[in-house]
């Protein structure tokens, strides 16, 4: 009988243990599906009512959560950080999984900073308003159309500016989640690299490459 044919096979080696090399948007999914058992532990006991779990997830994840309202609501970062994990806390039941909770945070901190902005430029706008309402009573007659020209030079520097501003808002929101992550982190974190590693869970070289990448579509979505 003819023995039977062998099948060479290479010795286990350096190359056998390799990970494939993930790139683009595969790395970005690939992030995102990695997930910290520790959080994940973190996750399901505060959703069974351990205060000290949502402590350490408040610990883990509060730096990043202000750095986005620093970005959104500079005035009241801090206030919109803990307007933000209130709200978490109370609804913390929704998240289904412990990937989710990071982009689901993120997004609740962008909603609170929202609101935030919007009430404080309806305040502006009132006062604004009674400001002038208490001028032109207070103005004599001979000097009304002096008043009225330095009423209008400043609102309008100012109005472009916050043109410019808007116009950049649009376009960050138009971003991909951790592209717009990307940019906040960078312009807003002493480490952005140590930050990166935490939010994003990119290495380095995987978090310049995301940053450029965000920087291109920023500057395009501006033209």
């Amino acid at each position: 009988m003819d023995p039977v044919p062998r099948t060479t096979s290479m010795p286990p080696g350096p190359h056998a243990q390799r990970k494939p090399q993930i790139t683009g948007d595969t790395a970005t999914s690939a992030a995102m599906s990695t997930v910290d058992p520790v959080e994940a532990a973190d996750l399901a006991a505060a959703q069974a009512g351990d205060d000290d779990a949502f402590a350490r997830i408040f610990d883990r994840l509060g730096p990043v959560v202000l750095s986005l309202c620093r970005q959104r609501s500079l005035a009241e970062a801090e206030d919109a950080t803990q307007e933000t994990f209130i709200r978490a806390h109370r609804l913390l039941h929704k998240v289904d999984s412990p990937q989710r909770l990071r982009p689901w945070l993120y997004a609740i901190a962008r909603r609170v900073c929202s609101e935030r902005n919007r009430a404080a430029r309806r305040r502006a706008r009132h006062e604004e308003n009674f400001a002038l309402s208490r001028e032109e009573v207070q103005t004599p007659p001979g000097r009304a159309g002096q008043t009225t020209v330095a009423r209008t030079d400043d609102p309008s520097g100012q109005s472009e500016q916050t043109e410019q501003l808007d116009r950049l808002g649009t376009a960050m929101e138009q971003l991909d989640a951790r592209e717009r992550l990307a940019i906040h982190i960078y312009y807003l974190e002493a480490d952005p690299v140590k930050a990166a590693t935490t939010a994003l869970d990119l290495s380095r070289s995987g978090y310049y490459k995301l940053l450029t990448r965000a920087r291109e579509h920023l500057a395009s979505l501006m033209k």
